[in-house]
């Protein structure tokens, strides 16, 4: 019975000292993947603040969707009845992408250090964006680190993600159309409004398809 008992000992012990770190993990993963998941409300805000505008129609194609926005009457006349919902959407979305890097970063160990400051910088642009109307010097700095800070991030999780094939064929899909959107931005190619929406929607679609992929992914990782 001795030798049973120190078995059974053992075997104890080493599910406690292994249960702790696995239900972390899986909680992480969870509250990370439901977190991502919710860049979908993006979509929401924005459609919502769509719906508000006023005056001239707004062109999804030229229009920025910052406009949506904008607190004040614009010189030709059109104005953003529900620039506070947009605003918010884009504060929001900045914040919990934030969230959502803290909850993941032990996914990633040996890019932590590169990823979660990219997510910072995401993260900070959107909140820029959200605090200041268009038009004014932070707004403009707050879009670029949004935008740029958005593909830079997405190229680096390709790297972080190459472990995980399907998920890092997504990120490769996904990071390859944001980057055709500042393409389209840089040459004119298209309305303003069709390539900053490539550029930013790649980032927001990403999150919503690697929440799913994680909140669906089975395993002790």
């Amino acid at each position: 019975r001795r030798p049973c008992l120190r078995a059974c000992r053992r075997g104890r012990s080493r599910r406690t000292a292994g249960g702790p770190p696995f239900v972390l993990r899986v909680t992480r993963r969870r509250v990370g993947g439901l977190l991502l998941l919710l860049a979908a409300l993006y979509f929401a805000g924005e459609a919502w603040a769509l719906a508000g505008w006023q005056g001239r129609p707004y062109d999804l194609s030229v229009d920025a969707i910052s406009a949506l926005g904008v607190p004040f009457e614009m010189p030709d006349g059109a104005v953003s009845t529900r620039h506070a919902a947009m605003n918010v959407t884009f504060i929001g979305s900045g914040l919990r992408a934030l969230l959502a890097g803290w909850a993941l970063a032990p996914f990633v160990p040996r890019w932590r250090w590169l990823v979660l400051p990219l997510v910072a910088v995401y993260a900070l642009g959107l909140v820029l964006v959200g605090l200041s109307p268009a038009g004014e010097t932070v707004h403009g700095a707050g879009a670029l680190l949004a935008i740029g800070g958005g593909f830079v991030l997405l190229a680096a999780l390709t790297g972080a993600l190459w472990g995980h094939r399907a998920l890092a064929v997504w990120t490769v899909v996904c990071t390859v159309v944001c980057g055709l959107g500042w393409v389209l931005a840089l040459t004119n190619a298209v309305g303003f409004g069709t390539a900053e929406r490539t550029a930013v929607y790649a980032v927001v679609v990403w999150q919503v398809g690697a929440g799913l992929a994680l909140l669906f992914a089975r395993g002790r990782d």
